[in-house]
């Protein structure tokens, strides 16, 4: 048999009966009580106690040890004192003294709750009552938020030895932040309207986000106050106001007068920049843009209503629309070009942005994009797109010239009847691809160089060998040789970078052809390092790379 035991200390020897009691999670019946220590003084008695439980007592064990509890009943406190601490102590019941209950009161860190456990009276003492419950919370400083119906369960039902909660606190309310509402669209997304036979509606594309002078933009929804809080010892908890944000107001825009509204002062389109509102002016030019304009370069956008004639450029730093054709000119922007007719370059036409690029036609043009490419059909240019091109509506044509794109191709027709020679290219952003060109040119070059200069130093070699050479021809022959190194480790360098490019090209593989109904005969495909040259017209297919060569599969939408 194996005793557990434990030692406790207080000043209200029911209360470590009652602690005993939770220790052993047994009924006081079955715990030895033993009294190590006691000392009385003005303020009270102490004791010091161990308890004691046996785990595997039987029943006339349990019968002895409450015989041995009676017949010590008639002991007193002071035989037990004097027994001292080095004494066998004496075993006592509850009932030994005479003790009212006791409350033990509990608050919270944040004082925003209160507990209290009560513990049961001994020998007779008082029991629990409604206006003693009252007494220890006011006694404890608690005075905000109390639990009346607790009070009265406990009251009520003399529950003891039980922690409950007994006061809650009004937890501060925090202020609503600020908000704004925009009152136009502020998505970047640029959307094409295909009609139900296939066409594109280049009257609703809403690429531009037009605004009249005195339109509201944003609308504020001001911070609110937080509402303040209450803990159980009734001291007021500070809230926290909502954070307050400043109107994004950018160039050409007012506020009103309460502050709460952002207004357009001009016509013009709305943009966010850097996270503030702006209105830029739009230069329009009602007709063509020939001699009577000049060239335009416009810090904002352009809109010409009429042609742009051979020869003339519109240079901007937004969005440049043209209602018109587009003949052999030259059109950049930093922002995306759209031309509801198209493009007639004549061979000598340009389209350059930085953007996308929708246009009706691109028709004996170069293009350059670095963003996507909408058009209805493709004839006879050199196109550079850095990211999707997509030859859709009616035609869906492309025909004839070199096209080049990042990402993806989708048409509807690749090549002609007539075998066209037309080269399309996915897989390698055009940046990279002129780089490849441009160092595979200057290698050319200065291969021409090396071999040239190779030449007049082995003449001059000779004739130096023969003791020919004058001064002059000597001072040559040394700076040929030098510059023969030069080129030499110049050769070297541009090897190494087209390597490297070689190596990226060649890992290319997710570039991919996709045409919906018929590429033709004439036709070059090249998807990264891989090229093929289609023999038979064929329908309906995708072209893509895998292990090392084009493959070709159905038809992805």
């Amino acid at each position: 048999m194996t005793d557990n035991s434990v030692v406790l200390e207080g000043k209200n020897l029911a209360k470590l009966i009652s602690e005993a009691e939770e220790h052993f999670n047994v009924d006081k019946d079955f715990i030895k009580v033993e009294i190590v220590e006691e000392k009385k003084s003005l303020f009270g008695s102490y004791y010091k106690i161990r308890a004691s439980y046996e785990h595997n007592t039987e029943l006339k064990d349990l019968e002895r040890l409450i015989s041995n509890i009676e017949e010590k009943l008639m002991v007193s406190n002071a035989d037990a004192a004097s027994a001292g601490s080095g004494s066998e102590g004496i075993l006592i019941e509850e009932n030994e003294k005479k003790a009212d209950c006791e409350y033990e009161i509990s608050v919270s860190s944040d004082g925003m709750e209160a507990h209290i456990k009560i513990y049961p009276p001994v020998g007779g003492g008082k029991e629990l009552d409604k206006k003693s419950l009252y007494q220890a919370l006011e006694a404890s400083n608690i005075k905000s938020g109390i639990l009346h119906n607790e009070v009265e369960n406990l009251a009520d039902h003399k529950i003891y030895n039980n922690s409950v909660m007994i006061a809650k606190g009004k937890p501060p309310i925090p202020g609503n932040n600020a908000s704004l509402e925009y009152h136009f669209d502020i998505s970047k997304d640029k959307k094409m309207f295909i009609t139900d036979d296939g066409r594109i509606d280049y009257k609703e594309l809403s690429l531009i986000k037009n605004v009249n002078e005195g339109d509201l933009l944003v609308t504020m929804t001001p911070a609110s106050k937080g509402i303040n809080g209450e803990d159980v010892y009734g001291n007021e908890v500070k809230a926290i106001d909502g954070k307050t944000i400043n109107m994004p107001k950018g160039k050409n825009v007012t506020l009103s007068e309460d502050g709460l509204k952002l207004i357009s002062m001009i016509n013009g389109e709305v943009k966010i920049v850097e996270g503030k509102v702006n209105v830029f002016q739009v230069y329009t030019v009602d007709g063509n843009v020939d001699n009577s304009t000049g060239n335009i370069r416009f810090l904002g956008k352009v809109i010409v209503k009429g042609n742009v004639i051979t020869g003339f450029t519109i240079e901007a730093d937004e969005d440049i629309e043209v209602f018109g054709v587009v003949e052999g000119a030259k059109i950049c922007s930093k922002g995306n070009i759209v031309l509801h007719r198209g493009i007639q370059g004549m061979n000598k036409g340009e389209l350059v942005c930085e953007g996308d690029l929708i246009a009706k036609f691109i028709e004996n043009s170069k293009v350059y994009a670095k963003g996507n490419i909408q058009t209805d059909a493709i004839m006879h240019s050199i196109v550079y797109c850095g990211k999707k091109l997509e030859v859709k509506g009616k035609k869906g044509l492309l025909v004839g010239g070199e096209i080049r794109v990042s990402d993806e191709i989708k048409a509807k027709i690749i090549g002609s009847p007539m075998a066209t020679v037309t080269e399309v290219e996915v897989g390698m952003n055009p940046d990279v691809r002129k780089k490849y060109e441009s160092l595979k040119a200057e290698h050319a070059k200065n291969a021409e160089n090396y071999t040239k200069l190779s030449q007049v130093v082995d003449l001059l070699t000779k004739m130096s060998k023969k003791g020919e050479l004058d001064d002059d021809k000597r001072t040559m022959m040394n700076k040929s040789i030098v510059l023969k190194l030069q080129t030499q480790n110049t050769i070297e360098g541009l090897k190494r970078e087209i390597q490297e490019v070689e190596t990226y090209i060649e890992d290319i593989s997710n570039g991919r052809i996709k045409v919906e109904n018929i590429v033709y005969p004439g036709t070059k495909i090249t998807i990264g390092s891989n090229s093929m040259f289609v023999r038979d017209q064929i329908q309906h297919v995708t072209f893509y790379r895998s292990a090392g060569e084009i493959k070709i599969g159905s038809f992805e939408p």
